[in-house]
């Protein structure tokens, strides 16, 4: 990306609503990136949940796709060492902050994954935009709606 400082910016913003969260720096995908971590409760996911906000940035569809796929991996390493789909959730934002149209790429994008999810998040700071994919596939009726939410009230710049 060209403007790190926007980056910068956006990550402290980002640092400043997710105050309860732990906050690291790492690698994923040959980047240094940002990530935010948390584990709680929850009844709704039936047990513990994590989780992961990793911000980084991408400029092609590939760059975007090969980070949320690490970002997801990364957060997989930080899950509860409860198994997945026995009391042990994750949830992982993988944030792309860019200022390339990405728009298409994650409408488009639906990883599946076993009692887990990933939901890559693209946001242009310059233009104060997210998006996201919209859809929703029916056995993730009751998720989504709170994925699509986390990114509009959270995520937003």
């Amino acid at each position: 990306m060209k403007n790190d400082e926007s980056v910068e910016g956006y990550i402290e913003t980002l640092a400043g609503r997710l105050h309860e969260f732990e906050q690291s720096t790492t690698t994923v995908d040959d980047q240094h990136v940002t990530v935010f971590h948390d584990r709680s409760l929850s009844l709704s996911k039936f047990g513990l949940v994590d989780t992961v906000f990793v911000v980084g940035t991408a400029e092609t569809a590939y760059q975007a796709r090969a980070f949320s796929e690490a970002a997801f991996e990364h957060g997989l390493s930080l899950k509860s060492k409860l198994p997945r789909g026995l009391g042990g959730n994750l949830v992982v934002y993988p944030i792309v902050v860019s200022e390339t149209d990405l728009a298409n790429w994650v409408q488009l994008y639906d990883p599946i994954h076993w009692s887990s999810f990933e939901f890559p998040v693209v946001i242009d700071p310059t233009e104060g935009t997210v998006d996201y994919y919209e859809s929703t596939r029916l056995w993730g009726i009751i998720y989504y709606k709170g994925f699509r939410e986390t990114a509009e009230t959270t995520l937003k710049p």
